[in-house]
Order: structure tokens, then sequence, then C-alpha cells
């Protein structure tokens, strides 16, 4: 895409904008710089009552020359930041914050407390990736006789690790102040554990960002919050122009293609987000081994950091909905903890799933199989008639993930092509963001709503949102920002 190659802007001409902002402006004003004409990489700079606050500072994911390009350089002046505001700790969402720090950021970074709690091993894994990619590049002869640029990592453990001595965890419903002339308060987001919705107000004006919005009725946490009231708003569009089925069909679907699968003697295999996703199947799946639905077969949870996620979870009880209280806890029941399962740990567990015989279902990361276990496992049931590759989350463009979901004939896996002969199966029922309808309902019922910046989607689904805002309330001003644009407000 083409924009990719030009959201860069100058720290000088940057500095420039931002003295005359910090002087001589009275109004709010957001540069838009990730999550804008696309879906991820969310950063949003907000300029307000003299300070400069990012809005996320998510890792782009995506086609790899692009992402090497996004994701290596701010295009924003990191000293001029003052304060982070984090949604949620999705890595599309936080993963940039370590390099924030390693390029010298110093200030806090706020969100809420199992934000907090989810995002040292989330960094920590992200940065053992970053670590291990450059150890591969340098291992393989390869590579090295092809004269490549070795790998760099984008930031190292250590600068995780000091990215965690930064956050103030703020509860949900909390008032604060980041600044003298500046509120903040997070309410529930309803997309992962911990997500928020921000609330700021400022200079007179309050403007609310939804960061990822979930869907009502969903499993385990809680619907979200309504906003009350705001003047603008910048809300999400990953599924602006879609319908999602209701969650109870998915689960029938689940089942349906489990035992189609098993009754072949084939594995299921599952690229999940190791945050909620994954505790959300292992939740569905423990109602259907209980009702007898699927048969008896085992369950592989084959990421340390979803089982890291896990236990999170599990501390986390108090966020749970009315359903997961009756259905498990009143009866003293571990939602996501049943006799079929077993989490693997070591990378020899990891790799004896390779030659096991099938049936078995292996729930692996990352969601979008551009990294982690999930490859090795692709690469080795993929070319098997007999498996089934179940697709249960939102793939971004040129993603391995994607081209699956596209159903490409053959595919590429650590530098190879494999033909795709596994058959391959989406459940978009399981998805954590909200579709149009929920995502409309969020912006219809806010008072005093004047402008609406459409962000985080594809841009067939954002011009189809933009669409049914403008049939919803022909008064609302609506704009689809793209990287490097600023808008007064």
């Amino acid at each position: 895409m083409v924009f990719l190659a030009t959201c860069h802007v100058s720290a000088f001409i940057f500095s420039q904008k931002l003295l005359y902002w910090r002087e001589f402006s009275k109004n709010m004003n957001i540069t838009f710089h990730g999550a804008a004409g696309g879906v991820t990489g969310s950063k949003h700079l907000l300029h307000v009552a003299g300070k400069t606050i990012l809005l996320d500072c998510g890792m782009y994911q995506g086609k790899r020359i692009d992402a090497e390009k996004l994701n290596r350089h701010f295009p924003f002046d990191v000293s001029s930041i003052d304060a982070v505001i984090l949604s949620h700790a999705h890595i599309d969402h936080s993963g940039l914050l370590p390099l924030l720090i390693k390029k010298g950021y110093t200030g806090k970074i706020y969100c809420t407390p199992a934000t907090a709690d989810i995002l040292g091993p989330m960094l920590l894994d992200a940065a053992h990736i970053q670590e291990a990619d450059a150890e591969y590049f340098f291992r393989n002869k390869r590579l090295r006789e092809k004269a490549l640029k070795p790998i760099e990592p984008l930031y190292t453990t250590a600068h995780a690790e000091e990215t965690l001595t930064h956050l103030v965890p703020k509860k949900r419903g909390e008032v604060f102040d980041i600044f003298p002339d500046i509120t903040v308060t997070f309410i529930n987001a309803g997309h992962v554990l911990g997500s928020a919705q921000v609330i700021l107000q400022g200079e007179g004006k309050i403007l609310a960002f939804t960061g990822d919005y979930g869907r009502k009725n969903r499993k385990i946490i809680r619907d979200p919050d309504p906003i009350k009231r705001a003047d603008v708003i910048i809300t999400e569009s990953t599924y602006g122009g879609r319908a999602h089925p209701p969650m109870t069909e998915t689960r029938e679907q689940l089942g349906e293609i489990i035992r189609e699968t098993a009754s072949r003697g084939g594995k299921i295999i599952i690229p999940s987000f190791a945050l909620e996703r994954s505790q959300e199947l292992l939740y569905d799946l423990h109602i259907l081994f209980n009702e007898n639905k699927i048969p008896s077969i085992p369950v592989f949870v084959d990421s340390p950091l979803t089982t890291k996620f896990t236990k999170i979870f599990e501390k986390n009880s108090d966020a749970f909905d009315e359903h997961a209280r009756t259905y498990f806890l009143l009866k003293n029941q571990n939602p996501f903890s049943f006799a079929h399962l077993k989490h693997t740990a070591s990378v020899q567990e990891s790799k004896a799933l390779n030659v096991r015989p099938g049936p078995f279902i292996v729930i692996s990361a990352s969601g979008m199989c551009e990294a982690g276990r999930i490859r090795h496992h692709l690469r080795n049931s993929i070319t098997d008639p007999k498996n089934t590759i179940l697709i249960v989350g939102y793939q971004a463009m040129h993603t391995l993930g994607r081209r699956l979901v596209e159903k490409r004939k053959m595919v590429r896996i650590f530098d190879k092509m494999y033909p795709v002969r596994a058959r391959i199966r989406v459940l978009n029922g399981y998805s954590g963001h909200g579709d149009y309808h929920d995502l409309i309902d969020n912006i219809e019922h806010i008072e005093g709503l004047k402008k609406i910046f459409i962000v985080h989607g594809d841009p067939d689904q954002q011009k189809i949102f933009s669409h049914k805002l403008h049939k919803k309330n022909k008064a609302w001003d609506i704009t689809i920002p793209m990287p490097g644009q600023s808008f007064e407000v």
C-alpha cells in the first residue's frame, strides 16, 4: 500500500508544528500514525493543553518489508511525548513501548491493572522473539551467504523490563489527572481482559478513544460500558461492514469441525492469539466436553505465553460475566481446565506433537501465523488432507494467516513453499471486535458528539462503516484519516 511508504514525518517539521500547537492553539490536535488506513500498529498523537500524549504504541503486523520500515523508526520525535495512554495489551497496541523506552522516553504509561499484569509476559515474549530472530540470522549460513544485512532486534528483554517500571495502573471508572488541565477515565471496552476505552478531557473538550471495542454477550468478560458524553471519538472499524453470527452458533460450529476432523483421524491446528482468544477456545471446549458434543481427544496448548495469560485470567475471575459465574465458578470448576487438556512447556514436547498421530487439537500462537510455534505445526500438517487448519481470528493483509484464509494453493513457511492440502476452516464468530451493530450502538448514544475519526480497519470496512454512520446521523462530521494526517478539533 502506497500510504505505508509516506507515513513518516521528519522530527524537525514535527517539532515546529508542536511548538506552534503548544504556544498558540487552544484546541485539541490529533495526528494519526498507525492503524490509520489499515488495522495494525495503533499510534495516535494528541496535542492538548500544551502537552503531547500518545494513545497506544503498537507494532505493525503484516508484509515484512513494510513491518521493518514502520516498526524500526517512529514518525515523530520521542522526546516530545509527555505521557502514554494504553488501551489494552495486544501487541498491535502495545508492542513498540519498549522501543519507545529504548529511544529515550522517560514518562508514565497509563493502563488498567489487568493490562499491566498482561504486559509483563507480553512484552518480554515480544523481546525474546526479536532476539531469537536476530540469533537465527546469525546462525543461518544460507542467509549470511546471500550477503543480507544482519537482523538487529527492535529491542531487548532489558528494554521490555524497563518498560514495566513506567506503568501506572488505574482502575476503570476512576477519574485521574495526568496533568493539571487534563483528566482521563478508563471504561470497559469488552475486548480482552483489562481492555479500556479512554475518555480524555482537556481544553474544555472530551475525546473518546475506543481502542479495540468488544462484542456484547461475549464469553468470559463483561460487556463494554457506554460512553456517556464526548465531542470527538476515535473509533475502531475492524468489522465496520460486517455482522457476526451468535456466539452459541459459533460453539456448535467448532464442535462440528472437531467431530468431522476426528472421524478421519486428523489433527485440528488452531492458530490463536495468546490473549483472550485462546481462553475463549478453552472455555468452549470445556463446555463441549461437558455436554459430550465432541469425542474425548487430547487438547494441547502449545504456547507458553498462552499458559501465562490463562493463569492471569484465573486470578481475575471478578471480571467474568454472569454465564462464566453460573456455569463454572458456582460449580467450583475452572473454565480453562479439563481432563483432556495439556499445556506443553518445553521445545521437545512441542516437537513431539509433529510426529504424534491424530486425532488431537493444538492451540498455538501466533494468531496470524507470523511467529512462534504455530509455524512449525503448519509446516508439518498443512500437506495432509486429513488435517484441518482452523482460523478463529482476524488475519491482517500480507500475513500467512491471511493467505490461508484466501485459500492459496501454495504458501511459504520458513522460506519454503508448501502445497495446502489440509482443510482450511474459518470461524469469524470468535472475533473479539464488535461488528457494525455494536460499533454504531456505541456511538449513537453519545451525547454532544460532533466529530468521528474511523481507524483500525481495512479500507473497505472503513468505507462501509462511514456510509452506515452517515445514514444514521448526517450531522456527524466523519473522517477516515491516513497516516501522518493531522486534524484540529
